[in-house]
């Protein structure tokens, strides 16, 4: 294998599979990419078994053919050449590689192609397409839900809902929930419930940043998405995903319009001063009035309160201070609604104004 390529197309080619590489690995062959010249083109894979990513980018093909390099060295060398020089990449003798650019050099050592894992395929036909617009937006507002916790396999992920008038995206860690609808025409011949792993909801949204639609497909028990010639490739979560329609249905006879960014700050400042294990901010809400406050024992507390319009009765409830701060930072808009029912019932978070997309964002309560 031999082949000339633009540095830049390079780099930005291994920066795609850098999330995909798992860093501490007892299987050497997965700290490596696979780099296969073919066709005027380089392709570049990457999998930790779970996830995978093919990606690739224009060369020069002197000679086709195949190796696999540590993936973070060889990310690290690319960014270091000169940056208005080609780079030349060539397989020798026993997975040794070189790399040249200008008057720099450099030999690495590989792993033989053979012992690089096969990746799963999209097939030619078939799947959903969806617009990358919406599917970006569905991740952003959802994902920061997910649980990160492993032995909750089936909440370690994002559950997307496909239907023939639009696409919602579900995501809990069994303290709160998270729940994103855009209506949209899509082309399906019956609806279709997935679980997206965490990782690969991730790299999926890293994907669809400069990209304009997204190819779905479900391919002997993985999720493909097909992103702008490139293609990602997860298991598919094996698990019953719990019933969401009563939660994001829920509401609360108490309702407060508040601002968001104000309210973003004011929770801010006074969590400063909250419990480090449990984040409790306690808001107390009265006629005209929302006060926040927070303390510990080792620290002290904090006290601030917004003027609100709400007038009717008063209510003391507590809540995690980054859960609703998670919330806050992309909901968007400039209000936000509260609908509270109790102390002990959970809150629904929600945008103040209409838009085109239907979020809610549900969280349980803290015992004060």
């Amino acid at each position: 294998m031999e082949i000339t390529l633009s540095k830049a197309d390079l780099v930005r080619e291994l920066q795609l599979v850098q999330g995909i590489v798992e860093r501490k690995n007892s299987i050497p062959i997965l700290s490596n990419v696979l780099a296969e010249a073919k066709a005027g083109e380089l392709r570049i894979s990457a999998t930790d078994l779970d996830v995978s990513l093919r990606c690739g980018c224009k060369a020069r093909v002197a000679t086709e053919g195949a190796l696999t390099l540590q993936a973070k060295k060889l990310y690290e060398i690319a960014r270091s050449l000169p940056d208005s020089a080609d780079v030349r990449l060539k397989a020798q003798a026993d997975s040794w590689a070189t790399i040249e650019c200008e008057a720099v050099s450099f030999k690495m050592a590989g792993l033989p192609r053979e012992d690089f894992p096969a990746l799963p395929e999209g097939k030619a036909k078939g799947g959903v397409e969806l617009p990358g617009a919406v599917l970006r937006e569905l991740i952003a507002r959802t994902a920061f839900a997910i649980t990160t916790e492993d032995a909750r396999y089936y909440l370690a992920g994002a559950l997307l809902v496909l239907e023939k008038d639009g696409a919602a995206m579900v995501a809990t860690d069994g303290h709160r929930l998270a729940y994103a609808r855009r209506t949209v025409p899509l082309t399906l011949t019956e609806p279709q419930r997935v679980l997206i792993p965490r990782k690969a909801v991730s790299e999926v949204a890293r994907l669809l940043e400069t990209e304009e639609t997204a190819l779905l497909q479900q391919v002997d028990g993985h999720l493909v998405f097909t992103i702008g010639g490139r293609t990602l490739a997860s298991k598919m979560i094996e698990g019953q995903f719990p019933a969401y329609d009563k939660v994001v249905g829920v509401t609360g006879d108490k309702v407060v319009l508040l601002d968001r960014e104000r309210l973003a700050a004011a929770i801010r400042r006074v969590s400063l001063l909250s419990s480090e294990r449990t984040r409790t901010v306690k808001l107390n809400l009265s006629s005209g009035s929302l006060e926040l406050a927070a303390s510990s024992p080792d620290l002290g507390e904090a006290r601030e309160a917004l003027e609100t319009d709400y007038k009717g009765a008063g209510l003391e409830i507590g809540f995690n201070a980054q859960y609703i701060l998670d919330f806050l930072a992309v909901a968007g808009g400039k209000t936000v609604a509260l609908e509270l029912k109790d102390a002990e019932s959970q809150g629904l978070f929600r945008p103040g104004e209409d838009g085109d997309i239907d979020y809610r964002y549900v969280v349980m309560p803290i015992r004060l």
